[in-house]
Order: C-alpha cells, then structure tokens, then sequence
C-alpha cells in the first residue's frame, strides 16, 4: 500500500507540473483538472479562439471536458483522462494561454 504522504506529494508535484506548464489556469483536485476563463474584446476575436481551439485540440488528441461561451468570453476546462493531467493535456492548456495572447 503506498504512504499516503508519498500520495500527497505526487498529487502536489502533478498540480505544479500542471501550473508551471500552463500559467494562468486554475486547479482542481478532483477531478484533477484545469479551469481558465478568456476574455475577448469581440466576437470576432471569440469565434477566433474558438477556431484555434478546435484546431489544437485536435492536432493534440485532447478533448476538453468542457467549453462554454458568450459573446466575449470563453471557459474551458481540461480534466485529466488518467489519474493526474497528461503531458498533452498540459500543453494543450498552455498553447490555449498563447493563442488568447496572440
């Protein structure tokens, strides 16, 4: 059976590893995952990012758990597919980050 400190300090080094890759976002612990709301001046430059979204996600083979849009915003979240959040998965967060500052 594994020590339960030696648990804690895998999930702690797993939500750092997440964080450090993917600045900006929010985490959660259960399930692990990743939350960051975007916000656009229009929604021309919305539909942009969402575009982009779609092309990333695809060309990474991940799948947000989850997208939800306005007129000038949009909320994703990335949740992990295994126990903590795939390399993928991060890099998927931080080029969302770059996009929504390019």
């Amino acid at each position: 059976m594994m020590d339960p400190t030696a648990l804690e300090s895998s999930k702690e080094s797993a939500r750092d590893a997440a964080l450090s890759a993917a600045p900006g976002w929010q985490w959660s612990e259960r399930p692990p995952s990743l939350f960051r709301r975007f916000q656009f001046g229009s929604y021309g430059q919305t539909r942009q990012f969402l575009d982009r979204l779609a092309e990333q996600s695809d060309a990474l083979g991940v799948q947000p758990q989850n997208i939800n849009f306005g007129t000038t915003y949009v909320n994703v979240t990335i949740s992990a597919s295994g126990p903590n959040l795939s390399e993928s998965e991060c890099r998927l967060a931080a080029e969302l980050g770059r996009l929504a500052t390019a």
